[in-house]
């Protein structure tokens, strides 16, 4: 009887075992299978990216400036917005990416600019909004409501918001934006490191101060990355 006793024992043992082994054998695989499957899953991305002259800046002549890009930028696509934009499009986690941009410079100095003429804009539906401006602002007291405002036009409820530091040394703007961002819980990006190395800028490249103070292609490619890092990160 004992002998029975223990050799039930061990094949109950056996067979549970077995059974054990068996289970984790498929959730080992379905595992597997929902991270493929993930890994697989690629969505559209729609971002649109608001800024300056630092973002776009037609010929100015009289500056010593003759592109239409990204000011001080060698080329267009060593401004930021093309090189965030072609990081997007050499990624593999989208199926399809579309960047739009506007220079809202205008708006910077007048917050009364009226927006409905960008109106093709706020029809569409973006995943991301960033907002890479403040260098212009000298209306301070009302740059709280203005760019909250600004933004409401442009995103939905789904869109991400990302706002940027400024790259010249405005305490008081940088202030404003920080604080619109941790109202409202969008995400901000400070530039107070890129704002150290003197590399970042085109300081010698070019006779006018006013352009030589925009990033170089460096600082392009420096902004360009920290936008990147901030899309991509869920």
């Amino acid at each position: 009887m004992q002998l029975l006793t223990l050799y039930l024992y061990k094949k109950t043992n056996e067979c549970m075992r077995k059974i054990y082994t068996i289970l984790l054998l498929a959730i080992i695989l379905i595992n597997i299978s929902c991270s493929t499957e993930k890994g697989q899953t690629k969505k559209d991305l729609k971002v649109l990216v608001i800024g300056n002259s630092i973002l776009r800046h037609s010929p100015a002549p009289n500056l010593g400036w003759y592109g239409d890009w990204g000011m001080a930028a060698s080329s267009p696509e060593k401004d930021f917005l093309h090189v965030y934009e072609s990081l997007l499009q050499t990624s593999d986690m989208y199926k399809s990416v579309e960047v739009a941009s506007k220079n809202l410079a205008v708006w910077e100095n007048d917050f009364n600019y009226n927006l409905n003429n960008f109106q093709d804009l706020n029809t569409q539906d973006y995943d991301i909004l960033i907002v890479r401006l403040g260098e212009n602002v000298g209306n301070i007291p009302n740059y709280y409501a203005a760019l909250n405002a600004m933004i409401n036009f442009f995103k939905t409820k789904k869109t991400k918001v990302i706002i940027t530091g400024i790259v010249w040394d405005n305490d008081q703007v940088e202030n404003v934006q920080k604080q619109v961002a941790l109202d409202n819980d969008y995400e901000y990006i400070p530039f107070d490191v890129f704002k150290t190395d003197p590399l970042n800028y085109s300081w010698g490249l070019f006779e006018s101060g006013a352009v030589a103070a925009h990033p170089s292609d460096l600082g392009m490619k420096n902004i360009a990355e920290l936008l990147y890092i901030s899309t991509t990160i869920e």
